[in-house]
């Protein structure tokens, strides 16, 4: 079987793209065909690109909740596929859906035809179809999954608006020292030692300063710059070095809680996603292990997933893992004494969700004001390096 790129029509007259496994163009016609499209033009390619297809965030929560709804309907999977299919606004989605619509039509099940598109459908996505697969509720893994979107789409506003308004900050900042250090700031000195003004000690660390910034700007900008992605390189590319930064990472004021919390706030919420899709807990823990970024926190979840198969309850394996709070194991251990973990899961999000929003906004009520501080600061040595000569200037002159 060869791979085919195809252009065709929906029975609505709207012109998607896709590719999709066939025999030769006689099969891909026909394949199309059961599907209700219409070939128009094709070809051959020689490695199959679909997997790497990327979906926005937002589209995949569309495609759960639209799935959600026709389940709940009682519509049958493969129609439902093609009503996602022709309603989407996004083309590579519509085309990706194309491709799994032909495969379940080809006797496929729903999570396999997902599968073939890692880049897209995960593991825990596919794992939480298979699981209402098997217990005959797909309603429920869709309602699951888009509310794990939904939750994951906040913790990145979150998370963005931690880090994006700091960091324009620091950019405006860097833009303003460097064009006081290189423009603004060499006129006025030099102004000041053409008149032959006394220079104090603050006004010639200014001129050192601004002659260091003209001669050397490469370097002061350009080394924070390279080691920021030489460290990044070697993150990614060592273990070893990616678990010291993230340990470190998680030891640093005001940053290293909101870090620990996010991370946590992502595996608490997904393992509760998974356990109410009736994965059991094993399963569930090595699931919602994937999610957590911070390499501490994901070894100290194995540690809890090998507790637990030695035979440890939940309550303890967490406690031995040493990152929950005290608090939030007592709501696992509730949970467990009561058989109401669904209930105790409940709450343990609503604390984590509670936490990280209040982290968030502490760290950006911390951090810009700092900035503001140094910005300000900066200023002050400019005006008082630059006046401070003048006004000594004119206290001495005698009218």
């Amino acid at each position: 079987m060869a791979t085919y790129n195809y252009t065709a029509l929906t029975e609505r007259g709207r012109t998607i793209r896709g590719a999709i496994f066939a025999e030769n163009e006689i099969d891909l016609e026909a394949r199309l065909k059961e599907v209700g499209l219409d070939l128009i033009k094709f070809h051959e390619q020689t490695k199959r690109s679909g997997g790497s297809t990327r979906i926005k965030l937002k589209d995949m929560i569309i495609l759960c909740l639209h799935l959600e709804q026709l389940c709940r309907a009682g519509v049958p999977i493969h129609e439902a596929l093609a009503d996602v299919r022709d309603s989407t606004e996004s083309t590579k989605l519509r085309d990706l859906m194309t491709d799994v619509l032909e495969k379940v039509k080809g006797g496929s099940s729903l999570s396999a035809a997902f599968a073939a598109y890692p880049r897209v459908f995960n593991e825990v996505f596919v794992g939480l179809i298979q699981a209402g697969e098997k217990n005959g509720n797909l309603t429920e893994s869709f309602v699951n999954m888009s509310d794990h979107l939904k939750w994951t789409n906040d913790i990145r506003r979150k998370v963005k608006k931690a880090t994006t308004y700091p960091i324009a900050l620091l950019v405006v900042m860097s833009l303003v020292i460097a064009v006081l250090m290189i423009a603004v700031v060499p006129k006025l000195l030099t102004f000041l030692v053409d008149q032959g003004f006394a220079i104090p000690f603050h006004t010639r660390a200014l001129i050192y300063t601004s002659e260091m910034f003209q001669d050397y700007w490469f370097v002061i900008f350009g080394v924070p710059i390279g080691l920021f992605i030489i460290v990044r390189i070697i993150y990614r590319l060592n273990e070893a070095f990616a678990y010291k930064v993230d340990n470190n990472l998680l030891k640093l004021p005001v940053l290293g809680p909101t870090v620990r919390k996010i991370n946590l706030a992502r595996f608490t919420h997904f393992f509760s996603v998974m356990f109410k899709s009736g994965i059991d807990i094993p399963e569930a823990l090595l699931a919602s292990r994937d999610v957590v970024k911070n390499r501490v926190i994901r070894e100290s979840i194995d540690i809890v997933h090998r507790s637990i198969v030695e035979g440890n309850n939940l309550t303890n394996s967490l406690r031995i893992s040493n990152q929950f709070p005290t608090l939030v194991i007592r709501m696992f251990k509730v949970g467990e004494d009561s058989g109401n973990m669904n209930d105790a899961l409940v709450n343990i999000k609503f604390f984590y969700d509670r936490e990280v929003s209040d982290s968030v906004d502490s760290m950006v009520g911390m951090i810009s004001p700092t900035l503001t501080l140094v910005m300000g600061g900066l200023i002050f040595w400019v005006i008082a390096a630059v006046f401070g000569p003048l006004y000594q200037s004119f206290a001495h002159m005698k009218f």
